[in-house]
């Protein structure tokens, strides 16, 4: 038995070829061989290179099955990585409430413990210091809303 492919799996059907040709020495074409269905056979050249469809439709699948379980590794990585940076965003928060409440504390250890009468005896009694009068207090006003204040002549 000749070992021959047909187009019957494939649902096709051969189109007919037929040359016209203007000479009266025409070629006599030679019948066409048919299976036991009555389709027609493809010849060897054709056969050689045919692809079947069903190979490549395996290959297409298999690839959009790669590609899908691609993303959805990659995806589920984003999401651990993602889950990780909340927890150490959490962490971080936490550690910063800490120190704040730390620092609030020192600063109000500090402000406590100083005694300001304690500063104002050692000014006065010490240092020679003293509270200014009524002519010594002298009030500058900046139209321009500096930081600071220029003085052209020394003040007495």
């Amino acid at each position: 038995m000749e070992a021959t492919q047909s187009l019957e799996f494939k649902g096709l059907k051969r189109r007919p070829t037929s040359t016209y040709m203007h000479t009266s020495a025409a070629p006599k074409e030679a019948p066409k061989k048919k299976n036991q269905r009555g389709l027609e056979v493809l010849p060897k050249e054709i056969k050689k290179y045919n692809i079947s469809g069903k190979i490549v439709f395996g290959i297409f699948y298999i690839l959009c099955l790669a590609l899908f379980i691609g993303s959805i590794l990659v995806y589920i990585n984003w999401q651990g990585k993602l889950s990780n940076s909340v927890d150490k965003i959490a962490s971080l928060q936490a550690q910063y409430e800490s120190c704040k409440k730390e620092n609030d504390a020192k600063y109000a250890e500090i402000n406590s413990s100083v005694d300001y009468e304690e500063i104002r005896r050692v000014a006065i009694e010490e240092l020679g210091m003293h509270y200014a009068s009524e002519g010594q207090i002298v009030t500058y006003t900046d139209n321009e809303a500096n930081d600071f204040v220029r003085t052209i002549k020394p003040i007495d």
